[in-house]
């Protein structure tokens, strides 16, 4: 069964299995060719967009973290030295 015939065709309950089959089969077969005939879903230009905002999203919290661990490092640092003074 071809595609025009698939999409002209009036299913009813007295539709036999394989007829069923056949409308669906042509169906899905017009559907992935055309998904083959243009495999751009989206264009390179809003991919590149994309990729660099996820790049600079990643950049700034990686940054983040690195300040916050530095921070936690100085801190420590502040508490052991008072621990110590304390102590004397």
């Amino acid at each position: 069964m071809n595609y025009k015939d698939a999409v002209s065709v009036s299913i009813s309950d007295k539709m036999t299995k394989a007829q069923l089959i056949a409308v669906a089969n042509a169906l899905q077969d017009r559907c992935l060719l055309s998904e083959l005939d243009k495999p751009e879903l989206i264009p390179l230009s809003s991919y590149i967009k994309d990729a660099r905002s996820r790049w600079d999203i990643h950049l700034y919290e990686w940054r983040a973290i690195n300040k916050d661990i530095v921070t936690l490092g100085r801190n420590t640092r502040k508490v052991l030295v008072t621990a110590m003074n304390n102590m004397d």
